[in-house]
């Protein structure tokens, strides 16, 4: 037997949800809104496939503040990315026809809160792949996926499988291989500790900002999330980063080489919303492992950097997480039989 209570979420911030309780299973659980015009039918394949789209666009974004050189600081990257998203996604709004801003949002403080953890991910992992190998500084942020993985149970309350913690460690145990592969020709310094320290918080920033975006996915339109957190983000950081860039005197041409941020993010973006759509926050988590590959591919494609064995080894204990998380589950037929 199992009976539900709506409630309302802490502070206003989570709307409405539902609180069930399964007197077979003795628990608890929490689950959102099926009837959503915006929920999706479940489709792991398509959601992942989605989400690795997602991550390639994401690739040279990341590497962004390498790409330049240094000659543009990574809050000005920042900016450039948002101030791009947002003007890119303003015009799609206007092209569409979406009231985006004509009566404010319900859950604008969710889209406020998800800026600036998006500001705070992105500033990190700029600064991380800069002071750091990119294929290290990748990998190292991938420890977002077992964080997502925890705060999906402890917080959304999604089922959190054998399945998942299966594919987490394989993926991780791949990482991890793949970052030791790296052949950094010295030892860890200052800037480098920095550097670690940043990937790191920028994992827990991109966790916490996959788990709201797994939420409002379900409630509205693509179009309205993307306007409000990149209108949001360029709102925020437009002030000191003029001011920065006219004390600093930053190029205007160097500004422009990066104008590309900002719609590229837009289109990662719509696809990770659309994966989200589709599979739990749990589910999607270990499959983000797979950008380490990608940045190997792109460290390879411009800085001609070669995969050793064991980065291949990683890189198949990555595919084997994947595969995990994807097949069908043979022993579930036995269980239903019985």
């Amino acid at each position: 037997m199992r009976f539900c209570i709506p409630v309302i979420g802490i502070s206003g911030l989570i709307l409405t949800s539902t609180w069930c309780y399964d007197r077979n299973k003795f628990n608890w659980s929490w689950s959102m809104s099926q009837n959503s015009i915006y929920h999706r039918p479940e489709n792991i394949l398509l959601a992942l496939a989605l989400a690795l789209a997602g991550m390639t666009a994401f690739t040279p974004i990341f590497a962004a503040g390498k790409l330049s050189g240094g000659l543009v600081p990574v809050v000005v990257l920042v900016w450039l990315r948002y101030v791009g998203g947002a003007a890119t996604i303003v015009s799609v709004a206007t092209v569409r026809r979406v009231p985006v801003f004509t009566r404010l949002s319900a859950l604008w403080k969710l889209h406020l809160m998800r800026a600036f953890c998006g500001v705070g991910g992105l500033a990190c992992s700029i600064y991380a792949a800069s002071a750091l190998p990119l294929a290290d500084a990748t990998a190292i942020g991938l420890t977002k996926g077992i964080i997502a993985i925890a705060l999906a149970g402890l917080i959304l309350k999604e089922v959190i499988s054998g399945r998942h913690w299966i594919a987490g460690v394989l993926c991780a145990a791949g990482a991890y291989l793949v970052v030791r592969s790296a052949e950094t020709g010295a030892g860890y310094d200052e800037l480098a500790l920095s550097g670690v320290v940043a990937a790191l918080l920028g994992a827990v920033f991109m966790a916490c900002e996959a788990l709201i975006i797994r939420y409002i996915a379900q409630r509205e339109d693509t179009v309205t999330i993307l306007a409000y957190v990149n209108v949001f983000a360029a709102v925020l950081l437009t002030g000191p980063v003029l001011w920065l860039i006219f004390k600093g005197g930053v190029s205007w041409q160097d500004l422009l080489l990066f104008a590309w941020m900002g719609p590229l993010a837009i289109i990662g973006q719509s696809m990770n919303i659309s994966a989200y759509r589709r599979a739990g926050a749990a589910t999607l988590a270990p499959i983000y492992y797979g950008s380490v590959l990608l940045s190997a591919a792109f460290g390879f494609a411009v800085w001609g950097e070669i995969p050793t064995r064991i980065a291949v080894l990683g890189a198949v204990l990555i595919v084997a997480g994947g595969a995990v998380l994807t097949l069908p589950n043979p022993f579930s037929k036995i269980r239903q039989a019985s």
